[in-house]
């Protein structure tokens, strides 16, 4: 039988994520997923014979055992075990099994199932040294969980069955109707006979499975809320085997990760959802995981490397188009019932012009370093980045900047500012011209004001030699340029050029007729006096 399933909401949506992730047990490469089975991906939909379900609950459950199974985590605690026992004023009790996180039901229940018996009868026999080595030798054969799921699966299996019990069907999903579904789908499912049998989300085929089966408990449905919300008619909202076989792979296509809240740990899923086709949609999953997953990102805010992907994102496409990006954040609510969650949704409204300016600036150019003031410290890409993608950067931001700047140039300050201000500028104004403009200039244009008024700043600076009456010219241009004063401005440029015999460069590109190119001016000609300051402390180079 050949089904065709069509993008939806954001849930359904990394349900069929998960299903070609299933299918092609963990394929990054979407071609590849496409060239090995029978299956067809179009824009919106993808089509495929139910032949291609025959191996799939069995890939489904490896792949979930592998996501949430440690067995780094076990052979850490295994090796603890083993160090307290040979401490030779060690004694042999059960109470060492809770100091090393090793009384559990799960660990015993896979201590049993790897070595015939689990740690609290280890603990009641005569041998606990030797046994307690042999389970340290039995875990370090393992290099990977997959390895675990591969000797497990040839044995009896029911630590597999046990596990996921605990860790997916009691706090994520059910799949236990998953084999349910696969029949269904190869026998062929049923066409209603009447509109009230129709299923809730496709409409196509006959409801055969409710919610509680289906939409699992990261949606936040059971029957008791579905009662409410389907007025008490639970029947209202049921599903045909395909659309909840594509729920149920939801599991799949949304990234896990484990997050320190106070002392303890919390588990917390993320789904990708864009409205693009669904090749993108699959590979912006696997960029979403991969980033999440890598080691410098541990410690990093997390709505930072949110705006990061989405930059990642935006910079893979082949053109620049306007879109919404979402990420759906869902947790579980330590103040309600066992399955309740909580939501967050993190949306990026990205414009086709701020789409093209990400790709051409591209995520090297984003301004590195960070400013801090006693115990307040703040990083610079985080907030210049959350900004952008807001659409709120502007002129007030770069003001704000240079201020941070000139105040840590005093050596009694305490605001320290560890970041290059030309970058910052160049970056700023860049995103002025081309995204909040109203007579946009060409990039070639912007860069011309820049560079002729930097260095007739900085060819100006050198004539002034001193410190600080360079911080106390540059700052009450900067105050003129905070409120846009022109006049003021060019009143001071003017009596400057000519008191020190520099040459008058403000003018020539419009910069008395048009305010942007007059602020792109102003602003690269702070920064070049302020280059010079930085010259004499011997650090010019963070400036250029």
């Amino acid at each position: 039988m050949r089904y065709v399933v069509y993008l939806r909401d954001w849930y359904y949506n990394a349900g069929i994520i998960g299903f070609l992730n299933v299918l092609s047990e963990g394929e990054r490469n979407i071609s590849n997923v496409t060239s090995k089975f029978d299956i067809m991906l179009h824009d919106n939909h993808i089509e495929f014979d139910s032949d291609v379900l025959s191996e799939f609950l069995g890939k489904y459950k490896k792949l979930a055992f592998d996501i949430f199974f440690d067995i780094d985590n076990y052979k850490k605690r295994i090796n603890s075990l083993v160090g307290r026992i040979q401490q030779p004023d060690s004694k042999l009790t059960k109470k060492i099994l809770q100091e090393v996180a090793l009384n559990g039901k799960t660990v015993n229940a896979f201590i049993k199932d790897i070595y015939g018996k689990d740690l609290n009868d280890i603990f009641s026999d005569n041998d606990i040294v030797s046994d307690i080595q042999n389970v340290h030798n039995k875990i370090n054969e393992f290099h990977s969980n997959v390895d675990v799921y591969k000797y497990l699966n040839d044995h009896d299996g029911a630590f597999i069955k046990y596990f996921l019990d605990i860790e997916v069907a009691k706090r994520i999903c059910s799949y236990e109707n998953i084999m349910n579904y696969i029949e269904d789908l190869s026998s062929g499912i049923k066409s209603p006979k009447k509109n009230e049998q129709r299923c809730f989300i496709c409409g196509d085929f006959k409801k055969e499975y409710d919610l509680n089966n289906a939409v699992t408990q990261i949606s936040g449905f059971n029957k008791d809320n579905a009662n409410w919300i389907w007025g008490f008619q639970s029947s209202k909202a049921g599903l045909c085997a395909l659309c909840a076989l594509m729920y149920a792979c939801a599991l799949h296509g949304i990234v896990f990760i484990s997050r320190k809240i106070g002392k303890d740990y919390k588990t917390f899923f993320y789904a990708l959802n864009r409205n693009t086709d669904i090749s993108t949609l699959y590979h912006s999953y696997w960029i979403f995981r991969e980033k999440i997953n890598q080691k410098e990102n541990q410690n990093k805010p997390f709505y930072t490397i949110l705006q990061e992907v989405t930059v990642e994102l935006i910079n893979q496409q082949t053109h620049a188009v306007a879109e919404n990006i979402n990420f759906i954040e869902v947790s579980e609510n330590q103040f309600g019932g066992q399955g309740t969650k909580a939501y967050n949704v993190y949306n990026y409204n990205i414009t086709k012009e701020l789409a093209g300016f990400l790709q051409s600036t591209g995520i090297e150019h984003i301004p590195r370093g960070y400013y801090n003031s006693g115990d307040y410290y703040s990083d610079i890409t985080e907030e210049i980045l959350k900004k952008t993608l807001a659409q709120s950067l502007n002129f007030s931001d770069l003001a704000r900047y240079f201020d941070y700047f000139i105040r840590s140039l005093d050596g009694k300050s305490k605001i320290k500012a560890h970041f290059s201000i030309y970058k910052v500028m160049k970056y700023i104004l860049k995103y002025i011209n081309q995204i909040k403009g109203e007579k946009k200039m060409s990039q070639e244009q912007q860069n011309q004001i820049v560079s002729k008024a930097f260095y007739n700043g900085k060819f100006l600076g050198e004539k002034i030699g001193q410190d600080n009456k360079l911080k106390g010219i540059s700052y009450q241009l900067l105050n003129d340029l905070k409120i846009s004063d022109r006049n003021s401005f060019l009143d001071k440029y003017l009596r400057l050029s000519m008191a020190y015999g520099t040459e008058v460069k403000l003018g020539s590109h419009n910069e008395l007729i048009d305010m942007d190119n007059f602020m792109s001016f102003g602003y690269a000609f702070v920064n070049g006096l302020l280059s010079i300051i930085n010259a004499n402390n011997n650090q010019e180079g963070q400036n250029e």
